[in-house]
């Protein structure tokens, strides 16, 4: 069964290139320009992976993940940032915010893939909600 992945970027060229990338890949993607949309996309889809930029219009991607966190239907949904803020604060509020991994920009493709793949093949659909 093809695993399926929500990519949310405000950048269009960031967006489809990640698109790209893992479709070749054989995900099954879909993406959204904004945080607002990305956690409606979210409860609908119920995807089995998030990728988040950080630097976003209201809500930002730590909101984004922290909202993904509260909610049962999506809160063991795996969370990767995928941002140009690459600060170790910046990482450290990543993880705080629920996230499961943070890369910055740019990033090879065999590496994105590769870190997809390890949280896809991590088993973070329990029961159990991931703190926040």
């Amino acid at each position: 069964m093809q695993k399926r992945i929500l990519i949310v970027d405000d950048d269009y060229e960031t967006l489809k290139m990640m698109e790209f990338i893992l479709q070749r890949k054989g995900f099954l993607v879909d993406s959204e320009l904004d945080g607002t949309h990305a956690l409606e996309r979210a409860h609908q889809d119920k995807p089995d992976l998030v990728i988040l930029d950080v630097m976003m219009p209201d809500p930002d991607g730590f909101k984004v993940a922290r909202a993904l966190r509260e909610s049962p239907d999506t809160a063991t949904i795996p969370i990767l940032f995928f941002t140009a803020k690459g600060a170790v604060a910046d990482k450290l509020a990543g993880f705080q915010a629920g996230g499961d991994d943070y890369l910055t920009k740019p990033i090879h493709p065999a590496e994105l893939v590769a870190r997809v793949q390890s949280l896809l093949d991590t088993e973070h659909n329990s029961d159990e909600p991931r703190p926040i």
